[in-house]
């Protein structure tokens, strides 16, 4: 084998990129215009890095190398569409129809130079592949470099976002690196066919390089995967507080059933939405609960001073609030106390309200038992 790359880590990234494809169509990923293009760009790259590996010789010559120029001139094709997509140029479906004319005309291109060659093998017709190949590799090398820059530019933008998050900028700053690596590589090989150095037209930088992006995008392409295995195991932020303040939502929303709200199909799975829901939910019942609340203890009333509760003050809430759940589930009047209905903290937004709640969970157990 002439790849500059050992066997076992050529064999390791094509097994790479090939599970991380694989948990893609597994998860159902191949929907959206962006998804097709991922995918696409994995079976390429995927089929590309194995022909490399059957090449025989490191030069143009070789059909295998002259099959992976061509792969590798598809796969930066959906790397420009991709690029269009992401910098808003088109509409997705156009950007989808404009990627199938692309495919077809890399594929006539390939399939064109490879069976020229062997016609004129075949023939008995000499081919110096090592004169004519130059003009192939420039113009593969050309394209690459261009389909590739549109998607660079497109992650230039985002950088310059101000509002761009850390990971998009660090997605983004790692994906230019990689590019940077392929034009370098490109580069090298385009001045080695113009200079003869060392012994002619070779291309084994070029697989190296292209192994590396591959491997580079691959793993950029799996973060919304980590992102989704995560979501699905629920293990995301907005599922494991939404376990945390269930206990408490049940309990009130027993005694208060009526505000509990229908799910909606559309929204119900999310997140985000199950706890912006539950927040609310537990607030609308401690409303409804308010005037069932007892009257506060001496020590409740004495603290004037509205700071960061201590728990002898929010246990002494919590009890209060598990009386006047028990009392309306049972039926009884009101208390008429005229008693505050919510936390003794006031929260000013949904994040110090979702953590006052926390806090409120965390001594509900205790609370509820102490009650019994």
């Amino acid at each position: 084998m002439s790849s500059p790359i050992p066997g076992v880590l050529a064999w390791a990234v094509i097994g790479y990129v090939t599970v991380l494809l694989s948990v893609r169509l597994w998860l159902g990923g191949g929907g959206a215009v962006m998804d097709r293009l991922v995918n696409h760009t994995g079976l390429w790259s995927i089929a590309t890095l194995l022909v490399y590996r059957c090449a025989s010789t490191p030069t143009i010559d070789d059909p295998a190398n002259q099959l992976a120029l061509g792969g590798v001139l598809m796969i930066t094709t959906y790397q420009y569409s991709i690029g269009r997509i992401v910098s808003a140029d088109a509409e997705p479906d156009a950007v989808w129809r404009h990627q199938r004319n692309a495919a077809l005309l890399a594929s006539a291109v390939t399939a064109s130079t490879v069976l020229a060659v062997a016609s004129a093998r075949y023939s008995g017709r000499s081919v110096d592949l090592r004169l004519a190949g130059v003009g192939l590799v420039i113009g593969c090398a050309f394209a690459v470099t261009y389909n590739t820059v549109v998607l660079t530019r497109a992650c230039l933008g985002v950088l310059r976002d101000v509002d761009t998050p850390r990971a998009a900028r660090i997605v983004c700053g790692v994906l230019i690196a990689s590019n940077v690596v392929l034009w370098g590589a490109l580069a090298l090989s385009l001045s080695q066919l113009a200079t003869g150095w060392p012994g002619g037209p070779q291309l084994s930088l070029v697989h190296a390089a292209f192994a590396l992006w591959v491997a580079i995008n691959a793993t950029l392409h799996a973060i919304p995967l980590i992102a989704e295995l995560v979501l699905r195991a629920g293990m995301d932020r907005a599922t494991r507080t939404c376990r945390r303040l269930l206990p408490l939502w049940r309990d009130l929303t027993a005694a208060v059933p009526e505000i509990v709200m229908p799910v909606d199909a559309r929204h119900g799975s999310d997140p985000a939405t199950r706890l912006l829901r539950m927040t609310v939910e537990i607030r609308d019942a401690m409303l409804h609960l308010g005037a069932y609340l007892p009257a506060e203890t001496g020590e409740t009333q004495r603290n004037t001073v509205r700071e960061p509760e201590s728990d002898r003050e929010l246990t002494d809430y919590a009890h209060r609030l598990i009386r006047a759940a028990q009392a309306r589930k049972a039926g009884l009047p009101p208390a008429g106390t005229g008693a505050p209905s919510s936390l003794p903290v006031v929260a000013h937004d949904f994040d110090a309200e979702l953590a006052h709640l926390i806090d409120l969970v965390r001594i509900w157990p205790k609370a509820k038992a102490a009650m019994e």
